[in-house]
């Protein structure tokens, strides 16, 4: 007769296949792990040692060379008190207006470019021109993401930082929500600090930044820009506006 006393199954044990096959993706996971780390460096070594080239002015091409010859001087940005200066349409004198002879000109002028960007798709350039006529056209949203469109590809364009900065104040101006009104500002003075001191709308980055840090709050640091952009420009109409803005800052 066969005992009835139940024997308890022996605790289940992974074979050592197994274990080792477990063994084996840990490390390669480990490995895998510490070469995107090694990669990451590599890229960030390398954007350090190598910066992002300079792009600025425009390609060459029959309707971009059209384009700027009937907008040189000839299109006040609608910039309000900032200034604006472009390759596309240089830079109307302050209190220059915009009225609808000037409309016509951004419209032919954005017919233009359109065609030479279908013809040159990969060119930055393009995409800041018509994000200038954006702009003038008072369509700050659009600006806005054509601007980002070229900056967050990491192309270094000053006039692309210069437009995105103005573009985000201009959005600051007709919000109502007063922290959001200070982070459009905050933005916009980060853009126009990335601008390449190289270029020519440097300067233009310096006056917009000394307006933007006294709406801010930050009356000592727009003050000390405002010396730096009289350092540069002490005589100019841009140069009195700026000094009565800030109440004789420069002198």
């Amino acid at each position: 007769m066969r005992g009835n006393a139940m024997t308890e199954p022996a605790p289940a044990v992974a074979p050592v296949a197994e274990i080792e096959r477990r063994l084996h993706w840990r490390v390669l996971a480990i490995g895998v792990f510490i070469a995107l780390m090694a990669m990451l460096a590599a890229i960030a070594a390398v954007s350090v040692l190598v910066p992002p080239r300079l792009v600025a002015g425009l390609p060459d091409d029959a309707d971009v060379t059209a384009a700027r010859a009937i907008l040189q001087a000839r299109l006040p940005m609608r910039v309000g008190a900032l200034r604006f200066r472009s390759a596309l349409a240089g830079e109307a004198p302050p209190g220059a207006v915009f009225d609808a002879g000037e409309a016509r000109l951004a419209e032919r002028a954005v017919l233009l470019l359109e065609r030479a960007h279908a013809r040159h798709r990969s060119d930055p350039r393009l995409e800041v021109a018509l994000a200038h006529l954006d702009l003038v056209r008072q369509r700050h949203g659009l600006a806005e993401r054509r601007y980002r469109a070229v900056t967050d590809r990491g192309v270094d364009s000053p006039e692309a930082r210069l437009g995105l900065g103005v573009a985000l104040a201009l959005q600051a101006d007709a919000e109502r929500d007063p922290p959001r009104v200070r982070a459009l500002r905050l933005e916009a003075i980060a853009q126009l600090l990335a601008v390449d001191p190289r270029d020519s709308t440097y300067v233009v980055a310096l006056y917009n930044r000394a307006l933007l840090l006294d709406q801010v709050g930050r009356r000592l640091e727009a003050l000390r820009v405002a010396r730096e952009y009289a350092a540069v420009d002490s005589v100019s109409p841009w140069a009195g506006r700026l000094k009565q803005a800030l109440g004789g800052a420069g002198d």
